[in-house]
C-alpha cells in the first residue's frame, strides 16, 4: 500500500495528509472545516478494484444538528449537488469510488465540494431565509396539476390605487388567494390582505398558510385562522388540503 500511498499523494495537493485508522483505511486530513470547527471527515478505503473515498455520513449527521427539515425543493437541491459533483449519497453517506491511485485526487476534490455545498443548505433554514417556506409552498403547486391555473405575479385593483398581491392566484369560477405568512410581519400584512379581501364585490376565496415554526404570535395566528376561508398550519399537503376546500 506504501507504493500506491505515494502515487495517490502526487494525485491530490500536497497540504493532504493520511492517519491510518486500519488494514487499508485512512482518514484523510484535508484541512477543510464544518462552519462549528469540526474537520471534514473522509476516509479513504481500499477495496477490490479500487477505492471508496466517503465522509461516513458525518455530514448529513451535521445537518440534523439544526433539525434541518428536507422539503420538496431542498431535496432537489441535494440531488443537484450530489449530481453535479459526481458522487453517490447512499444511506446518508457521500461517497466516490475510483479505480486508479492517480484519480483519487480530482475524486477527494469532488467529494470535499459536495461536503462544502451540503453542509451549506443550512443557509435555507427557515431561521436564516423565511422565503424557503414560501417557495416550497409555490413550487408544490407549481408542480401539481392545479398548475396551469395558478398566477405568482397576480395583482388585484383595491381602492385608491392600492392593489391586493396573493402569493398564489388560482384562477376558478371563483378564484382562490393563497397566502404564506412565514413571519410575524408577513402574518399582519396577510391579515390585512385578508381583510381586502372580504370588501371587494368579486367573492374570492381565501386560503392562508402558516409556517408554525417562525414564531408568529399565538394572537397572529388566531386572528388568521378566524379570518381566512381556509387556514393551513405547515407546508405539508397544502396542494391536496386546498384541493378538498375547492372542491367542498
Amino acid at each position: 500500500m506504501t507504493s500506491e500511498l505515494d502515487e495517490i499523494r502526487k494525485s491530490i495537493c500536497a497540504g493532504y495528509d493520511f492517519e491510518e485508522i486500519g488494514i487499508g483505511e485512512y482518514l484523510v486530513h484535508t484541512d477543510t472545516y464544518y462552519d462549528d470547527g469540526d474537520e471534514f471527515h473522509i476516509v479513504m478505503k481500499s477495496t477490490d478494484g479500487g477505492y471508496i473515498l466517503t465522509d461516513e455520513g458525518h455530514t448529513m449527521m451535521w445537518l440534523s444538528y439544526d433539525d434541518y427539515n428536507f422539503t420538496e425543493v431542498r431535496l432537489r437541491l441535494l440531488e443537484g449537488i450530489i449530481g453535479q459533483n459526481n458522487v453517490t449519497l447512499e444511506n446518508e453517506r457521500i461517497s466516490v469510488f475510483v479505480d486508479r491511485p492517480s484519480t483519487v485526487g480530482p475524486a477527494l476534490s469532488s467529494l470535499i465540494q459536495a461536503m462544502m455545498q451540503v453542509s451549506n443548505l443550512r443557509y435555507l433554514s427557515r431561521n436564516n431565509v423565511a422565503n424557503t417556506f414560501l417557495e416550497d409552498i409555490r413550487t408544490a403547486f407549481k408542480e401539481s396539476h392545479l398548475g396551469n391555473r395558478c398566477d405568482f405575479k397576480k395583482k388585484i385593483p383595491v381602492s385608491e390605487g392600492n392593489t391586493l398581491e396573493p402569493d398564489i392566484y388560482i384562477e376558478l369560477d371563483r378564484p382562490v388567494l393563497v397566502f404564506g405568512a412565514y413571519n410575524s410581519e408577513r402574518a399582519k400584512e396577510v391579515f390585512i390582505n385578508l381583510l381586502l379581501a372580504k370588501e371587494l364585490k368579486q367573492r374570492y376565496r381565501t386560503v392562508v398558510i402558516i409556517d408554525n415554526d417562525a414564531g408568529i404570535s399565538q394572537k397572529d395566528q388566531e386572528r388568521l385562522v378566524n379570518t381566512a376561508n381556509r387556514p393551513i398550519i405547515g407546508a405539508e399537503n397544502v396542494v391536496k388540503v386546498t384541493e378538498e376546500f375547492i372542491e367542498a
